[in-house]
């Protein structure tokens, strides 16, 4: 569930927000996208929310812009732009990753999903996942 995305190793990825006042750069290697439909990205985000990911210290912002950051959990908080309120981010205490949203990048050709989180809470209505698709119903730490 934790798989780089071959070829992704040493690139850098650009990004932003939709109103481009956020720009960043990560430099991968980049991590395949997980699903999730917990509680709090089904209230986030209007429905199931994917990342990517990249090492933390691989990102950098471009401009003098930077995101605002929402505790939204005890051990988790999100990144979004305060101007057009795009949610680009989610960073879980203590580690060295950062979750990327894969609308964010402004080329997401490369991307690919490799899981889900939180399957049993997928809403009936929401994005079809395939049946083959991993789960990961057991957070690790007890903590997504």
């Amino acid at each position: 569930m934790d798989a780089v995305i071959t070829g992704t190793e040493d690139r850098n990825f650009d990004g932003g927000c939709h109103c481009g006042a956020i720009r960043f750069r990560v430099k991968g290697p980049l991590r395949q996208i997980l699903m999730c439909h917990c509680s709090d990205c089904l209230k986030l985000s209007g429905t199931s929310w994917g990342a990517s990911a990249a090492m933390l210290d691989h990102l950098t912002y471009l401009g003098t812009a930077r995101p605002r950051w929402y505790r939204s959990s005890s051990w988790a908080e999100r990144g979004f732009c305060a101007d057009c309120g795009a949610q680009m981010f989610y960073r879980r205490d203590g580690r060295d990753q950062i979750s990327i949203a894969p609308g964010a990048f402004d080329d997401s050709d490369m991307l690919v999903v490799a899981g889900q989180i939180f399957r049993h809470d997928h809403p009936s209505w929401g994005p079809v996942m395939p049946d083959d698709l991993p789960d990961l119903d057991t957070p690790q730490d007890g903590k997504v």
